[in-house]
């Protein structure tokens, strides 16, 4: 096969994750000469930003004229959108999905199947294509297909990691959870500046400087030294004064903090900093206020029947 950086690269799919990956690449050297898009008008404007680049309202137009051809669209359509197109003897197929694995491909023969997911969040092709140095790709997929991704994505400045098909959930999982339910976690300590008179734009202005200290602090000092805050402190009075404002404001919250907080306990213990008697201490608070929880939840749902 005998893939490089002139290989004719073709894009399906040319929302974000798409189109940053393809002006990255372009801009690093490799070949990109087509896009397509379930809007004529995304690929359109993705070819206009790659010189070279020709844009088709058709998919399998891009499929005639790559060499390597990347599905970047929504994972649950890799499997529908692959099986309705012509694909070439030993033509390279490559989706971006960080949970699915190659099986989405078997349904066609000869091509040669690849994985390659950046571990990153994307919310434009402006932002996104300037946002791969220092990430981590996921690949998967043969010896020749693996070594061109990994070359492409050391050459983004990237970091790749081999990854198996048993691999892919929690893989995908551990972005999910640093990257979309992170930021579901900010809405959801943001709403609590509400509850004292302020704003949400208040609480996200107050704890942003917060969030980018802690992620320099695990990338200076790793874990567990980065863990901080009151369970690593032995803070038990504070913990109880957490979980006694949440019985009274924000009940539908005790759980959800109680639960975060003992799965958290593991990095507390790790780094050696507590006592056996404070960390069993905090733990059994955080039970308890766990029970609570679940007892009034299942009284409100009592009384709702």
């Amino acid at each position: 096969m005998g893939l490089d950086r002139n290989s004719k690269i073709g894009i399906i799919g040319s929302g974000f994750v798409g189109g940053s990956l393809a002006v990255a690449l372009s801009r690093v050297g490799y070949n990109v000469v087509a896009a397509s898009s379930r809007r004529f008008v995304s690929a359109e404007a993705l070819a206009k930003r790659i010189g070279g680049c020709k844009a088709f309202g058709n998919s399998q137009d891009v499929i005639d004229v790559s060499d390597v051809v990347f599905l970047t669209t929504p994972d649950d359509l890799i499997k529908s959108i692959s099986e309705d197109l012509l694909w070439r003897n030993k033509q390279a197929v490559i989706h971006c999905s960080g949970a699915a694995s190659l099986d989405v491909f078997d349904h066609l023969e000869n091509v040669t199947p690849g994985a390659f997911h950046p571990l990153q969040a994307f919310m434009s092709i402006d932002e996104g294509s300037e946002s791969f140095s220092g990430i981590t790709f996921g690949i998967e997929g043969g010896e020749e297909i693996a070594s061109f991704l990994e070359e492409m994505a050391k050459n983004l400045n990237a970091h790749p990691v081999f990854l198996t098909s048993e691999d892919k959930a929690l893989y995908h999982m551990s972005g999910v959870m640093l990257g979309g339910l992170l930021t579901e976690y900010a809405a959801i300590t943001t709403q609590l500046w509400e509850d004292i008179g302020r704003s949400r734009s208040d609480g996200i202005r107050a704890l942003l400087p917060m969030m980018r200290q802690v992620a320099n602090n695990l990338e200076r000092f790793g874990l567990p030294e980065a863990v901080a805050g009151p369970y690593a402190r032995g803070d038990v009075g504070t913990v109880r004064k957490h979980l006694e404002a949440l019985r009274k404001r924000k009940p539908e919250l005790m759980a959800f903090y109680c639960e975060l907080a003992l799965a958290g306990m593991g990095p507390v213990e790790e780094k050696q900093v507590l006592d056996e008697t404070t960390r069993n201490e905090i733990i059994n608070v955080l039970k308890e206020g766990l029970v609570l929880a679940r007892n009034v939840q299942f009284v409100e749902e009592g009384e709702e029947e």
